[in-house]
């Protein structure tokens, strides 16, 4: 019976249950890497020199994602900060990303970045008009040409992350969390919060 119940809910997979933060993480590390250093402005200068930091920042390019924010929700509240702040969070949580560290309060921080991306996407349309839109042509949209679609995937994605956490074994967390439990109390069994077992319900002993 243990066999069957093991058997049909996949649990002898669950060696296995790190593959999908891992590969969310590796994929949405490098979109974000690339959205923010096109926001500030980085490494796109003529004469960039990776010894010489000081053409690391390109000017112009930093000025034309201000200039982005025009006619946007976000217009006259201080677009120059705020293009700083999204570009600093995305470079930094590509990184973090990367090495599966803070990898929560990381997700946190994203989702308020794609949430501002997606209302900038918008442009003049509204809010209702662009959902509206987005309901009527959803199964039928390139995402290519919808960007708000593509943030609300990034968002999915991210939402999704949040719950599984950065995952075992290829993950900072993962091992700063196995670490201090160690030393907590090593003769306790603890529940592993990066385990990705939907099956699981709390205070419910397993046949």
């Amino acid at each position: 019976m243990k066999f069957l119940v093991g058997f049909f809910s996949l649990e002898w997979m669950r060696v296995f249950d790190f593959i999908a933060p891992l590969v969310i993480r590796l994929f949405l590390a490098p979109m974000f890497w690339v959205s923010g250093v096109k926001h500030l402005g980085l490494f796109s200068s003529s004469d960039f020199a990776f010894y010489n930091p000081l053409t690391w920042l390109n000017t112009e390019a930093f000025q034309q994602s201000v200039a982005a924010l025009n006619n946007t929700v976000f217009s006259g509240m201080g677009a120059e900060t705020l293009v700083i702040l999204l570009g600093t969070i995305e470079v930094i949580a590509a990184i973090l990303l990367v090495l599966g560290l803070g990898v929560r309060w990381v997700v946190l921080a994203l989702m308020f970045v794609v949430v501002a991306l997606g209302l900038i996407a918008m442009g003049d349309a509204g809010f209702a008009d662009t959902m509206q839109q987005l309901m009527m042509s959803h199964g039928y949209t390139n995402m290519t040409n919808n960007v708000t679609e593509v943030y609300l995937a990034y968002f999915i994605l991210l939402l999704a992350l949040f719950f599984m956490g950065a995952g075992r074994w290829f993950s900072l967390d993962w091992y700063i969390y196995r670490n201090f439990m160690t030393r907590i109390d090593s003769n306790t069994a603890h529940h592993d919060p990066f385990e990705v077992d939907a099956t699981d319900e709390p205070g419910i002993n397993k046949l």
